[in-house]
This record gives C-alpha cells, sequence and structure tokens, in this order.
C-alpha cells in the first residue's frame, strides 16, 4: 500500500496515491471517450468484452479478471491509443487487491467505462 497521500478534488480527505492515480485515469479517458477525443479500437472493444462477460455473474471487477482481460490483450493493447485503456486497466489492479484502496466510485466508473468501451466492439462487429 502507498504511504504517500494526494488531495482528492471529491473530498477533503486525503486519498492514497494509487487510489487518485486510477480515479483520475478513469475520468480522464470516461471524458474523452464522451467527447469523442478517445475512440476504443477493436482490440480494447475486445478485451473490454471479455472483461464484462467475467462480470457477468456478480458484476464485480476484480483483479483477476482484469489481469486475464490484459493477458487477453498481450503487448499490443499497451501500444494500441497510447495504452491508455491498458493503463487505466493495470493501475486498478493495486486499487481492488487493497480494501484500503478501494473506492467504490472508482470502480462503478470503470465499470461504466468498460461497458461503454464494449459497446463499441459489438457496434464494430455488426
Amino acid at each position: 500500500m502507498s504511504t504517500i497521500t494526494a488531495p482528492s478534488e471529491t473530498s477533503l480527505f486525503l486519498e492514497p496515491v494509487a487510489t487518485e492515480r486510477a480515479r483520475r485515469r478513469v475520468e480522464e479517458l470516461m471524458a474523452d471517450f464522451r467527447t469523442g477525443t478517445w475512440r476504443p479500437t477493436r482490440l480494447e472493444g475486445r478485451v473490454a468484452e471479455v472483461l464484462l462477460a467475467s462480470t457477468a455473474g456478480d458484476g464485480m471487477l476484480t483483479p483477476r479478471r482484469i489481469r486475464a482481460a490484459l493477458w487477453e490483450g498481450n503487448i499490443a493493447l499497451t501500444h494500441e491509443n497510447d495504452g491508455r485503456f491498458a493503463q487505466l486497466l493495470a493501475d486498478l489492479v493495486p486499487v481492488l487487491d487493497d480494501p484500503q484502496l478501494t473506492a467504490l466510485d472508482i470502480v462503478d466508473a470503470a465499470g461504466e467505462l468498460v461497458g461503454a468501451v464494449a459497446s463499441t466492439a459489438v457496434a464494430v462487429a455488426a
């Protein structure tokens, strides 16, 4: 766990750097997705589909499921769109691994983003 903390824009309390970094990446990528500044590639959409399918039973993003999705994307995922989606997923792993770092708003926002990215893969395939 990171002992260094950073201020959160949504709170008066300091939060661990890993949590703040994950929050920032989710917010930035979702904003860019909504404005069309960032468009998921086919590979990113496929990885999001795999991740979304793995959560079908309980709706939970877990470190194990994220690692499996990253494995599916292999090294190519780190190069697609400057690796932003891969980096976001990688930043979620330590946050989800440690209950003291986990913030439900980040997990919910990340789940929303994964669902949105997965929906682009369906649209491309159709």
